[in-house]
């Protein structure tokens, strides 16, 4: 197990102790400054809720406001999927998760809630809960093209395709032959600190679109494994409004989310898809970024019609001899 990448995680999550807890119970005061025992029981489960026994599991406690209390315990599931993690700390426990054939899994459970009487007898209450993490199993991850687009907007004001396949605007502007997608980029910058961006990404073919999603933060496998079969919208808006003094609009796809799309539909004379092509956008999609308003998003197009899996094999991306700033590396 990476002590070092767990514990750099630990440390990252610490600031938020730093919420002033006003009216804290003596006790609560007396754990979160030295330390109170803490003990949770993890329950690890694949996707559809089977325990999964024999996997790796580090948790780590925080012992202090300084790296060097940190304590990692190391240790695997039993046949029951369960795993007792226990140590002294000031607030939280992070834990990662890993099993060959499993994508691995990264959490916290916090000990400390703010306006909680949750320390009884150098205890953090409740004692020893259950907490269930489910460990996404690798099901069938398949060749997809992937890549990390970070380019100038080569027009303002006007839709520009964008072929998914071939990875580029479309001609004269790029090598792109099909616009799978339709950007549209406006600019109104003042300067640094006023203006205002807007972007619309839209499918250009009947039925075609996306669907807005959440990522698992904690699963190296951020989306689900299969793309939706329904609720596709036919675009998407992002904007985003600046004075000096404030953001008077900020409407985007965070770090979170990840959009799920149907492209390259094809349908029969009763108006019934007959072939689609499937993939995903990850978040963050940044746009307007320096002075050449650029545009940064990766995407993972499944190549084969009608097939809705999005569980993409790093290793086999269909585009080759990409720049490591433009290569794929998580599924």
């Amino acid at each position: 197990m990476n002590r070092l990448s767990i514990i750099a995680d630990v440390f990252l999550s610490c600031w938020l102790c730093a919420v002033e807890l006003l009216a804290a119970p003596p006790e609560v005061e007396q754990a979160r400054q030295h330390v109170a025992q803490g003990q949770v029981t993890l329950r690890i489960v694949d996707s559809t809720g089977k325990p999964v026994q024999e996997a790796e599991l580090s948790a780590a406690f925080w012992g202090s406001d300084s790296s060097v209390d940190v304590v990692v315990s190391d240790g695997r599931t039993d046949i029951h999927g369960l795993f007792v993690a226990a140590g002294e700390t000031i607030h939280s426990m992070n834990y990662e998760i890993k099993k060959e054939g499993y994508y691995a899994t990264r959490g916290q459970y916090w000990f400390l809630r703010q306006g909680e009487d949750c320390v009884q007898a150098g205890r953090w209450q409740p004692w020893n809960p259950t907490n269930t993490v489910v460990l996404k199993e690798r099901r069938n991850p398949i060749a997809m093209c992937a890549k990390r687009v970070d380019a100038s907007v080569p027009v303002r004001d006007t839709p520009v395709g964008f072929d998914l396949e071939v990875g580029d605007w479309l001609g004269p502007h790029g090598k792109g032959r099909q616009p799978d997608l339709l950007l549209s980029y406006k600019a109104k910058v003042q300067d640094y600190w006023n203006g205002s961006l807007e972007l619309t990404i839209a499918c250009t073919n009947p039925m075609a679109g996306f669907v807005r999603a959440h990522k698992d933060m904690d699963s190296h496998f951020r989306s689900t494994y299969e793309a939706p079969s329904s609720g596709y919208q036919p675009e998407v808006r992002f904007a985003f409004v600046t004075t000096t003094d404030r953001d008077l609009k900020v409407e985007k796809l965070g770090d979170t989310e990840y959009l799920a799309f149907r492209v390259r539909t094809v349908l029969d004379d009763k108006g019934d898809i007959v072939s689609a092509r499937y993939g995903k956008i990850y978040g963050p999609i940044e746009f307007g970024v320096g002075r050449e308003h650029h545009i940064r998003f990766t995407y993972y197009l499944n190549l084969t019609p009608n097939d809705r899996n999005m569980e993409f094999d790093p290793a086999r991306n269909l585009f080759t001899n990409l720049p490591p700033s433009q290569g794929v590396t998580e599924p």
